[in-house]
Parts: structure tokens; sequence; C-alpha cells
């Protein structure tokens, strides 16, 4: 700026110096020219002062677009600096928004598994509902009939107590026409007895006399050798009370006196009664004879269970479980419970008091289960039931009384049940060996029990059901009990129908 400045005074005093130099030269000249000369310095004078004037214009607009653009840099600066603290914040948000997004997918993701659980649950609630709606209905059309049936059996009973009360009075009349036919013969009793001491008397008036008169004497050996005993006294014939034999009477009796004792002895002896033949029953006879012992739970107690010895020694990949059952109680209870130290639940069979009923939970690796029906074993009856799993695509079986009832697929798929466990019969276990509850004993009876480390076919299965044989290779039976706890009983039987 300084430097512009003074090139333009420079150019001013050149000027002036060529103008004076001018006017020198020409002060010879006119006055006109002066004149005109004055007048051109004038306006070179105006034109330098409005040069300068936009001189300085000029000069100051620069240095005002100067100061413009520092501060634009500045402020670029500034905002530079922003952005990057708005860029450091987007990315943290953007950041915590990623991690709250992947929260909130795995929040959904178990969202829609629980969804599906209770959709499912709510299904097979549904499902039980109705069926128990259909028992119950069943069981009220069944108790109408009963209730039909305990009516007209009543009617019944109450014509039978008519009949019996008129054959009571009837009884009544015939007790008191047996009471004048025994006073009657009473009275003849009592005549009979008088005639008959009439008669004896005059019996052994005449023997005395017939001796007296007419028997010769015989010597002491003779009458040793014509001695005969007395006549012996049938069994059907009481001694006789009224007769008097002296030591001579042998042949010598009056012909009316045995016809009338005989008419006494019939009238004071009753005859004889005769004894009932016993008939022998034979055993029923049997057709299901595989099941060698049976196992009594008499009642709901956390003391009564059974315990195995070690039931596995490597992990398993299929599981078949088979046994006769009858339920004594209107529900089914806990027939198996496999517990290890990670989970207490490894492989459970169970159904509580409070759930359900007519089902029962098939638990491998909890959470995982499968709800099992078992509404038609709650009759009191012996049911043959089984279940087959495997872990080859998760498949499972479950057959009542060789009957397919439910099947599926992927459950615990590729799952293995580890070894060294502790296995019970009869209640379920929260810890090992332990934990027991009331409301998940079994109740009831069970016979023929076996478990196998591989998936029966279908006509195993129906072949333990009709009693022909056990198949091959069973881990576990109730030969492996190592201790029966409780009132437990366990009963040698080898055929079904025999066991009680």
């Amino acid at each position: 700026m300084d430097c512009s400045r003074a090139a333009v005074v420079l150019l001013i005093l050149v000027v002036l110096q060529v103008q004076l130099n001018r006017g020198q030269r020409s002060r010879l000249a006119s006055a006109e020219t002066r004149k005109r000369l004055y007048q051109r310095l004038r306006r070179l004078d105006e034109q330098f002062r409005r040069f300068q004037e936009m001189t300085l214009t000029h000069l100051q607009s620069i240095a005002e677009s100067y100061n413009i653009s520092y501060t634009t840099d500045s402020r670029f600066l500034m905002l530079t600096q922003h952005f990057e603290g708005i860029s450091k914040e987007i990315s943290s948000f953007r950041a915590a928004t990623e991690q709250n997004l992947d929260s909130l997918k795995s929040w959904s993701r178990k969202l829609q598994r629980k969804t599906r659980r209770l959709e499912l649950r709510l299904v097979s609630a549904e499902r039980t509902v109705k069926e128990n709606t259909r028992l119950a209905h069943r069981q009220l059309q069944e108790q109408r009939r009963a209730m039909a049936n305990l009516t007209q059996e009543l009617g019944a009973q109450q014509g039978r107590i008519r009949a019996v009360e008129a054959q009571q009075g009837e009884i009544r009349h015939l007790q008191d026409a047996l009471r004048e036919q025994m006073s009657k013969l009473e009275d003849q009793m009592r005549s009979l007895q008088h005639t008959s001491r009439n008669v004896l008397s005059r019996n052994e008036k005449n023997q005395v006399f017939s001796h007296r008169t007419e028997q010769p004497k015989v010597s002491k050996d003779n009458r040793m050798k014509h001695w005969l005993p007395p006549p012996a006294v049938s069994a059907t014939s009481a001694p006789d009370l009224y007769s008097v034999q002296t030591p001579s009477q042998t042949t010598a009796t009056p012909t009316s006196q045995p016809e009338e004792t005989e008419q006494i002895h019939g009238l004071l002896h009753p005859p004889l009664r005769h004894k009932i033949p016993q008939h022998y029953t034979p055993e029923k006879a049997a057709t299901i004879c595989n099941v060698n012992s049976l196992l009594l739970f008499p009642s709901a107690s956390t003391k009564n269970y059974v315990t195995f010895h070690t039931p596995f020694l490597t992990g398993i990949h299929e599981l078949s479980v088979c046994t006769w059952l009858r339920v004594d109680a209107g529900y089914m209870g806990t027939l198996l419970s496999y517990a290890t130290k990670d989970n207490d639940n490894t492989l459970v069979l169970y159904g509580r008091r409070s759930s359900v009923l007519g089902n029962m939970d098939f638990v491998i690796g909890d959470p995982a289960y499968r709800e099992l029906t078992t509404e038609n074993m709650l009759d009191g009856q012996w049911h043959h039931m089984c279940v087959v799993w495997s872990s080859i695509e998760g498949r499972f079986w479950h057959y009542i009384d060789r009957r397919l009832i439910s099947t599926g697929s992927k459950f615990q798929k590729g799952y293995e049940i580890p070894p060294g466990g502790s296995m019970i019969l009869g209640q379920e276990q929260d810890t090992v060996g332990g934990g027991f509850d009331q409301a998940e004993a079994f109740v009831g009876r069970l016979a023929g029990f076996a478990l196998w480390t591989r998936a029966l076919s279908p006509g195993e299965v129906s072949g333990l059901a009709t009693g022909k044989g056990v198949p091959r290779g069973a881990a576990l039976t109730l030969d492996d009990v190592e201790a029966l706890h409780g009132s437990i009983q366990q009963v040698t039987c080898r055929c079904l129908e025999h066991c009680t």
C-alpha cells in the first residue's frame, strides 16, 4: 500500500516537472495559452484528487476484503472444529444406536421365542381344555348314566325290600306254626316216654319171671364160651337211654320194643348235615409274561422312591423307556428322573398334581420339553407306555398300549445325555439325589420297567405290549435297583395278570 502511494506521488511530481518545463518554455506564449494551461492544471489537480480518492477507496476496500477473508478463515476453522465435534458425536451416537439395535434384535428374538413357546403352550392349553371339557362332559354323561342305573337299582332294591318284608311276615307265620308243631311234638314225646317206660317195666317183669322158671343152670365156662358182645351203636342212631339190659338178656325181647325205640330215636335226633364239596377254581390264564417284577408306590410321600446303580457310563444319543403302569391317583406324577451336576432335569418323565390332568412332560436337557397325553391312563387299569427318542433329527415317538399316540422332530437334535448322573423312580429331583416335592410323587404300580440306549422299532414295542418277550440290550431294568426307600414294595411276578 505504501509503495503504491509513493509511485503515485512520483508520477505527479514528474507530470508537474514536465508542465513546469513547458511553462517556462511557453512564457513567451500568449495569455490564453496560460489560461489553458491553468485550466489543464486545475483539471489535472481535480483528476489527481479524484484518483487519490478512488485510490483511497480502493485501498480501503482491499483492507476490508483482507479483514473479511481473515474472519472467514477463523470462522471456517471454527466450523471445521465444530463439524469434527459433531462428527464425533454422530459416530458415538451411531455406535450407541447400533448397540441398542443389537440388544433390541436379541431381545426381539428372545421375545419371539417366548411368544412361540407361549403360543405352543396356549395351543396345548386350549387342546387340554377342550380335552378336559370333553372328558368332563363324558364323565358327566357317565355320572348321569350311573345315577340312572343307581336309581333303577334303588327301585329294584326297594322292591326286594318289600318282598323281603312280605317274606318276613310269612316267616313269622311259619315260626308261629313251627312253635305250635314243636309244642305238639313235645306232648307226643312225653306220651311216648311214658308208654316206653311202661313197656320196659312190663318186659323186665316178664324176663325175670321167665329166667326164674325156664332157664337151666349153666357153668361159668359155658357162659364164657357162649358170651356175645353187645350190639354196636350205629353212627346214625343215639344210644338207647330208655332200655335197661340185664346180663342174661340176649335174644328174648318182645317185638314191639324196637319199633317204639326207633320212633323215639327219630324224634330226638335230627338228620346229620352233609358237607358242601369245595370246587377248585383254576388260576386265570396269563398272556403277558415278560414283566418279572412289580413296584408298589402306596402313597404320595417324599420318602417313597427307588434308586439305581450308576445307569450310564458313557454319553447316549438314543433312548427308549418302556413300562407297565397302573395309576392309583388322579394325576400321573413322576415316573423317572435323571439328574446331573450341570442339569437336575437332564431326563424327566413327570406330571404334577397341580398341572393339567391327562398331560405329562417329557424333558431332555431342561428347558427343552414336549407334552405327552396320558388321559386314557388314569382309569386305574394296567396300561403299557413307551417313550422313544433319537438325537438324529431330534425325533421322538410316544406309544400307549402299542398304539402310536404322538410323534415329532427337532427335539434336542444332536444332544448327548451325559453319564454319571442319579437315576430315581417315583420322584423328581431338584438337586442330585434330593429336592423332592410331594405334589410330583407317583402313586400306583409299575411293572416290567426297562430302559434301552437305542431306539426301539414299532415291532419291538408291539411285542413288549403283547408279552412276546423283551428286546435285547436293555441297559436298565428292575433287577438293577439299588435300594427301595420309604414304604415301596417290590413283588416278584412273572405274568402281569398275576401282579396285584
